[in-house]
Formats: structure tokens, C-alpha cells, sequence
């Protein structure tokens, strides 16, 4: 039992922002889709190992940010984790944090920029092993975001370095424009074999 006043474990937290969230307990991993919704129609992603990697970091990423689920929570998470310290080794996260960036300048301009210069002050999560963080309580993990993210972009002007990552984010979007007429009819034909097996 926790005692009184003492914060919860990122797991409990993690639990409770799911449910929150009206998302599944495993996050969506035992889908073979996961489903994003940016414009009128939603966008389905495979979801392969290198995504479920990566959500669980993402997830934690949401509770150490306090950005929501919903669309422009979304947009404004994917802003914040590329300013503060950009996705590590996580190539999904990096494909999908671009193309929430470049989202984001259409969807919500002012909130995804703002989310970007406060992340120019903060380290996000992905540098940190899953495992570790889960077992943390949530005040020992946000403290983990106190300091500013090394390397080499985040000492570039704040400016040249978005403007980097909005270059980068237009070929990723453009593939991903073209992905979606093959990822939407196949998560269609998903779908409906699951509910009618």
C-alpha cells in the first residue's frame, strides 16, 4: 500500500492514463493497427515491434509532459519530444514525431510551437530504459526532465532548429501520404476479418 502524501509509480500512473484515455491496458499492441487521426480520415499505422518500442516510451512521455491523447495533444507531444533531446534509437518514434511536427504547423501552429520551445528546455524519457521507468515513482521521473537536452541540435538556435526538423519532417510526411492508400485499405480488410471471424 502507498503511503499518504508519497507519488505513484509510473506503472499505477500509466495504468490510470490509459484508462483515462479510453485506450486499451497493452496500449493497442495486440492490434495489428494503430490508428492516429489528424485530418477528416484516420490513419492507420502498422504496428510493428519498432512501434509498440516506442509507444512505451511515448506513453510515459504523455505523463511526464502532461500533453493529452486527443488530437492536438498529440501534435504538441510530437513537438516537445523533438525539441527535448529528439527520439534516441527509436526510428518509429522519429518517423512519427516528424510527421505530427509538420501536422501540427496546419492543425494547432501555436500550441505545437510553444510545446516545441518548452522542450528546448526539458530531456524527454527516450534515452531511459522502459523497465527502469516503470519502477520509478512519477516525481523521480519528472525530474528526469529538469535539464536541457544535449547534443548538438539543441544548441542550434531555436529557429534554425525547427526549421531543420520542418525540413526534415516534409519528405517523412510525403511518404506517409503515399503509405496511407496502402495501410488504409489493408487496416479496412483488417478490420473486417476480425469481426466477422
Amino acid at each position: 500500500m502507498m503511503a499518504a502524501g508519497s507519488a505513484p509509480t509510473m506503472a499505477a500512473a500509466l495504468e490510470e492514463h490509459l484508462r483515462a484515455s479510453r485506450l486499451p491496458p497493452d496500449a493497442g499492441n495486440s492490434e495489428p493497427f494503430a490508428v492516429v487521426k489528424v485530418g477528416p480520415m484516420p490513419y492507420p499505422i502498422p504496428n510493428t515491434r519498432a512501434r509498440q518500442r516506442a509507444v512505451r516510451i511515448h506513453d510515459l512521455n504523455h505523463l511526464v509532459s502532461g500533453y493529452h491523447t486527443d488530437r492536438e495533444g498529440e501534435l504538441e507531444i510530437s513537438a516537445w519530444e523533438l525539441a527535448s533531446g529528439g527520439c534516441g534509437r527509436y526510428g518509429a518514434a522519429w518517423v512519427l514525431d516528424l510527421a505530427g511536427l509538420l501536422s501540427g504547423f496546419f492543425v494547432c501552429p501555436g500550441r505545437t510551437v510553444r510545446a516545441f520551445i518548452r522542450g528546448r528546455r526539458q530531456q524527454n524519457l527516450y534515452p531511459y530504459a522502459p523497465d527502469a521507468l516503470l519502477a520509478m515513482d512519477v516525481d523521480r521521473a519528472r525530474a528526469l526532465t529538469a535539464v536541457p537536452p544535449a547534443g548538438a541540435l539543441a544548441r542550434l538556435p531555436a529557429v534554425l532548429h525547427l526549421g531543420l526538423l520542418s525540413l526534415a519532417a516534409v519528405p517523412v510526411a510525403a511518404a506517409m501520404s503515399l503509405l496511407w492508400w496502402v495501410f488504409y485499405p489493408a487496416w479496412l480488410f483488417t478490420r473486417r476479418t476480425r469481426h466477422s471471424g
